[in-house]
Parts: structure tokens; sequence; C-alpha cells
């Protein structure tokens, strides 16, 4: 290979598009791009059967270089609040929802699954599972995308998804070394981790450690400065050699690629003066794949690609150290079939994509995460007579799923995260008209108009409910709601789940994979009929996922018709 050639191979890059195009063309062409990342907002990912043709041209292109070497293609499809194919694809409930239910071979169905299906449709990398410990309740960037705040459980839950997501796809830790126990969005700044190395080592690395152990094939830095592992001033990790070579690569003996998160983002794309910089220092640092998205322009994708090669050229960066990337990533395409199944056929789409297991074992899931955290006076489940009017007021319009079980039923859906004060009114004045009241939140702690809605809606004094559908940390902006449940996320199978158990079709079995502060402890989950799983009553640590089961038994599918 040139040196052309293999800089290329370090590059994953995006452009908008449902086709192939100039813009990608060039790309593969011109920068010889061994990579390319699919969203939904750049009109990649609509639907699958349009992914499997886009995939094919994509591979087209690269088997038409002089090499024709095959691509990288990878996504997010973490489930649950991050996911990129969703439409005519099976949705799943995410980390946070999977932590609730303390299985670990729902995690792994979940995980085979969803890279059953992106490799159906040519998608043959996913940057996932999230291997972040969620420590911090103000994390704005985290969260439900977290399985939850103990370390084993996440490492436990990780490992159960690599060995899913791995039989078909390459999986992707992140983001190292923790993205944890931010207060700060890095799509947005630079977080800073102020923790001792021996809080590190007790929290944050405990996952990502378990992973490599476990043989995961990639893992994504993060951009945040921890300074107790480089204290370079405002050196994100994701620029650190201490971090990812020092650490990831000596320490941890790690032997997979490292990825960068995205270098447009600001928490490393305003720093060393602009993105062909900072790549040029990410390469430096040990990364083997620089991810580039379409908030580049081609041209600055270019300009990217040229400043590293500039770098090697002159010597910046050893040439053997970009042998040894190119390496890596040449493995593990090889690993994964890629040079002998770079295509897919969309005729096969149906026998992997939504199929009815897989739409089955979502749903499964689902309810099974579900957590009933306050019901006072076991307002819960609704028993509402025939003449009893129902109100429903939601970030997520909840109304159909709720008539087939109560026909008085009226709503107010707020496609808004902070409704208006004439929202709230509105909303105020419908609640009057009606005898309880079915209230969904979104980040509530974080959107101070939602708390005003529900501050409002509870000065009627009526009976209400609070399904919080992201985070589960709501209920801390208005702790004397009657009732109050945690969904981990908005996907079509939460909504009809949370539903199903506010009416009595489902018992409610999740536990709180995060400590509420001040009001209820890990582990905490109330039942009907008197049941009730708390803190003190968890007889197994995090890491016994599953009294009673080995670690086959865990990891191994089910088949949930049976």
């Amino acid at each position: 290979m040139s040196l052309e050639e293999k800089v290329g191979q370090m590059m994953m890059v995006g452009f908008y598009g449902s086709e192939p195009n100039a813009d990608i063309a060039r790309l593969i062409q011109e920068a010889h791009a061994g990579g390319v990342i699919l969203f939904a907002y750049s009109q990649n990912v609509v639907n699958p059967v349009q992914t499997a043709h886009l995939t094919n041209g994509l591979q087209s292109l690269a088997q038409e270089t002089r090499l024709g070497v095959p691509l990288l293609i990878s996504t997010d499809q973490e489930g649950g609040v991050v996911a990129r194919l969703t439409t005519g694809a099976t949705e799943w409930a995410g980390n946070m929802a999977l932590g609730a239910t303390r299985k670990t071979a729902y995690a792994y169905q979940a995980a085979k699954m969803t890279g059953e299906e992106l490799r159906a449709v040519g998608i043959n990398m996913n940057l996932a599972p999230d291997l972040d410990v969620n420590v911090n309740p103000a994390n704005p960037v985290i969260g439900v995308r977290s399985y939850g705040e103990a370390p084993q459980l996440v490492a436990d839950m990780g490992a159960a998804a690599i060995h899913g997501y791995q039989e078909n796809v390459i999986a992707t830790g992140k983001h190292f070394p923790g993205h944890g126990d931010t207060n700060v969005d890095s799509h947005l700044g630079l977080p800073v981790i102020n923790k001792s190395r021996e809080d590190l080592e007790k929290v944050e690395l405990v996952p990502f450690k378990r992973a490599i152990a476990e043989g995961i094939d990639a893992v994504m830095t993060a951009h945040i400065h921890v300074p107790a592992l480089d204290d370079t001033p405002d050196l994100p990790a994701t620029l650190s050699r201490p971090i990812l070579t020092g650490l990831l690569r000596q320490e941890l003996g790690y032997q997979g690629l490292i990825i960068t998160d995205s270098m447009t983002m600001a928490g490393v794309a305003n720093y060393f003066g602009g993105v062909p910089k900072a790549a040029v220092k990410a390469v430096q640092a040990g990364a083997d794949i620089i991810l580039l998205t379409p908030a580049l322009t081609t041209d600055e994708q270019i300009e990217v690609y040229q400043a590293v090669l500039e770098a090697a050229r002159k010597g910046e960066i050893p040439a053997e150290q970009i042998d040894q990337s190119v390496l890596r990533i040449l493995k593990v395409k090889a690993k994964y079939g890629l040079f002998e199944h770079r295509f897919v056929d969309p005729a096969d789409i149906p026998e992997h994509v939504a199929t009815e297991k897989h739409l089955r074992t979502s749903m499964k899931i689902a309810r099974s995460s579900i957590t009933l955290v306050k019901n006072e006076n076991n307002l819960l489940p609704l028993r509402l007579q025939p003449d009893q009017k129902l109100g429903i007021i939601s970030q997520f319009s909840l109304i159909d799923r709720v008539r087939p079980y109560h026909a008085k039923t009226t709503e107010i859906y707020h496609n808004q995260v902070n409704p208006s004060d004439a929202d709230i009114q509105a909303a105020v004045e419908m609640a009057k008209t009606q005898d309880v009241l079915l209230v969904g939140t979104y980040n509530a702690t974080a959107n101070p108009q939602q708390v005003k809605l529900v501050k409002a809606l509870q000065e009627l004094h009526k009976p209400m409910v609070v399904i919080a559908f992201r985070n589960p940390y709501d209920i801390q902006a208005f702790p004397d709601v009657p009732a109050y449940l945690a969904a981990y996320g908005f996907r079509s199978v939460s909504l009809q789940a949370a539903v199903e158990t506010v009416l009595g079709d489902n018992q409610p079995k999740g536990r709180l994979p995060v400590t509420i502060p001040g009001l209820y402890p890990y582990g905490h989950g109330l039942r009907y009929g008197g049941k009730h799983t708390d803190a003190k009553s968890e007889q197994l640590p995090a890491n016994q996922m599953d009294a009673g089961s080995s670690k086959e038994d865990q990891l191994q599918e089910q088949d949930s018709s049976k």
C-alpha cells in the first residue's frame, strides 16, 4: 500500500445523502477513505432496503479503487435513545432499561439481534455498547445510554452485549476512559473529570478492562480531560498519548482498534487549532481511526486526511505506527469476512430485520424494565370506571396505546422539552375536567418548564401518575407526586410497556440501576400486590445477574416463544 492509501484507511468519513453521490465518491477515491459512518440526520439511514442499497453502492466505490479494500461501515445503534436505523427495524429499550432488568441474557439477545439487523443492511461496525458508568445524575450526554451506576453491572451487561454484537458486527466500547461522571456535554465543551487514579480504577475503568478481557474489537475515545491520567492543560483523552498508548495499549494490554469520537465535537474541535491539527494529534496519541462526520464538508474532511498524510510524510507520525494501525484495520476487516462478503442482498432483509422473534424479544425486555418507583395508596395499577375521564399530558403521544383500555381519554401532546406558559395553561385547563391524570416527562430536572407543568398539575389535587421517558431522576423535581415510573426511553416498546404497566397488563419488575439522590436507593423497585424489592432486599451484588444461572445460561439466546 502507498502511504496515501494507508492514511486513507485510517479515515472514517461522513456525507449527506440516501444514495452514493459525488461527495462520498471523492472521499473514497481521493482520500482513500477506509470507513464511512452513517447517520439518520444526514439521510444515510432511512429504512432497511434503502440502507442496503446505499451500503452496496459504497462498497462498489471502494471495490473500484486500486486495491479494492472493503469499507468499514459504521453507525450508532446503541438502542434506546441513540439509534439510527428505526423505521422498519426493531426498536430496543436501551441500556439503562437493560440494566433495570438485571438480566445479562437480555443484553446479549438485544445485541445479537441488533447486530444481525445491521449486518443484513450492510453495516458491519456498531459504535456500541456504551460502557460509561453513569454515577453523575446531572450528566447531560450519557444518562440512560449507560447500563447504570454500578461498575460491575455495567461491566457484566457490556460483556454480554459485546458477545452478542460480535457474532455479526464489530462492537465498539465507548467512551474511554469513561464519560459517566461529567456534567458537561462534550459535543458542546470539554468536560473535566477530577478523580484520582485510584477512583478511576474502581469505577470508570472497570467495564473497559472487562471488555478488553472479553475480546472487544474496537474502543472509542472520549473528549474529556482527566488530569489524573494526563495533566496537560485542556487536553482531551482523545489527544493524549499517555491515555491512549500508555494506559489503554501498554497498561491494559489492548490490541484492537482505537477510534476517536467525532472530531467535529466541541470537546476536541475547539482545541489545538481546529480539526486537522487535532486529528494529527489524535493519531500521534495512538488512535487508529479518525472519525469525521457530515458536520465537515467534503473539502474539510479531505483537509483532515491531508494533514495526517503530511505529518506522516514528515515523520511526525512514525511509519511503523501507521503500519500498525493499518494492519489492525485490515485484520478486523478480514475477521468479519468483508473481503469475501462486502455486499448484502436486500431480498434477504425480511429474514433478518424486524422479524417476529426480534419484535417479541424487544417487547419482552421493555416490559421487564419498567420500574415502579413510587405508588402512594396503591394508586397503580389504575382501575378506572367506564365513566371516569383520563387526561394525558405527555412529551410523547400515548393516547392510541391507552384508548384500547379506556375510551374516555383526552390528550395534550407537546413535542418540546420546555413547554411554553401557554402550553402549560392549556394542559391545566384540560386537566381540570379530568378525573385522573397521566403525565409523561423527559429529563425534567434539566428542563424547568416541565417541572413548572407538573407542579401546576399537582395543584389540582387529582390522582396523578408520572412516567419518566428518559433519565429516571425526574422525581427529584417533584418528589411528592403520588405515583412514578421509570421507562428509561421513548421508543415504541418503552411507551407500550409503560402504558401496559400503568393499566395493569404488565407487572413492574425493573429495579433502579442508579440512585435517585436523597429519595430512592440503587436496586429499589416496587411491585403490584404489596410486593416490593428495594436496595435492602436486593440479595445479589450487581455482578450476579441471574440467580442460579451459569454464565453460559446467561449468555445463551433464549427462544422467547417458549
